[in-house]
């Protein structure tokens, strides 16, 4: 007749019965031992739940790491890529100008979508707003790029950038911010916030035709249609979302 465990056996016995290294005969005697003793049933339950927790974050653990790990190599290679095709700019620029004149504008941009792309896929809290910060800051540096290129390295255009490029950058670059700025501060619905972003819109095309000298409003009716013909589409736009966003708030 087969012995029966006592319970202190089966306590120390246990951690090997959970992970499966008793032999067949052991195994037999614990598990008829917690047939009948609700103590170390018990205990045997939440040596189980516990170790498919560990186990549970364990496997998490692993993809962690390996999504990490994957998004290491991609950003790795685009880096790679990204800087074999600047050199190989350089050297045909090199080559055929004998000097450096539109690789820099090439590696400029290639520099500026390699750094908003690792904005977007590593960060994690804030990314629209860090998102967004790269991409101001990307395109001032790009402009001024461009212009140093063109009028020092080329000799070729004219100084827009104090006069023109700085200005609508800024003007656009408002436009985009501030619906951004006021649905984080003011905590405004989606709705809102693209209707002030059309009604921006429309006034940043008006504004751009002023610093570049483009607009005339001579008070006729020719002019009153010219308006219509690029703002109604903005002014539909501004009442339309505007009324969404009032709807969603009341029901709200």
């Amino acid at each position: 007749m087969e012995k029966e465990l006592n319970c202190e056996i089966v306590k120390d016995l246990l951690p090997l019965y959970v992970d499966g290294m008793v032999s067949e005969i052991s195994k037999k005697s614990i598990e008829g031992h917690l047939k009948n003793c609700t103590n170390c049933r018990e205990i045997h339950r939440n040596m189980t739940v516990e170790i498919e927790g560990k186990s549970q974050s364990d496997i998490k653990d692993v993809k962690r790491f390996l999504k990490k790990t994957k998004l290491m190599y991609f950003l790795y290679g685009l880096g790679g890529l990204s800087l074999i095709a600047v050199i190989v700019c350089l050297i045909v620029d090199l080559a055929v100008n004998k000097g450096i004149t539109w690789s820099l504008i090439v590696g400029g941009s290639v520099v500026y979508s390699d750094a908003i792309l690792y904005s977007v896929m590593v960060c994690k809290k804030n990314k629209g707003y860090i998102t967004m910060s790269v991409i101001s800051i990307g395109v001032a540096c790009l402009l001024s790029i461009i212009q140093f290129t063109r009028y020092y390295l080329m000799h070729t255009g004219t100084l827009w950038i104090f006069r023109y490029g700085y200005p609508i950058m800024l003007l656009w670059l408002a436009i985009v911010w501030i619906p951004i700025l006021c649905r984080h501060f003011f905590k405004w619905n989606i709705w809102d916030c693209i209707a002030v972003f059309l009604l921006l819109v429309m006034l940043g095309n008006y504004g751009t035709k002023l610093i570049t000298g483009d607009y005339e409003w001579n008070q006729d009716l020719w002019s009153l249609h010219k308006f219509l013909d690029n703002g109604l589409g903005q002014v539909i736009g501004v009442i339309l979302f505007g009324i969404i966003g009032r709807v969603r708030k009341w029901r709200k």
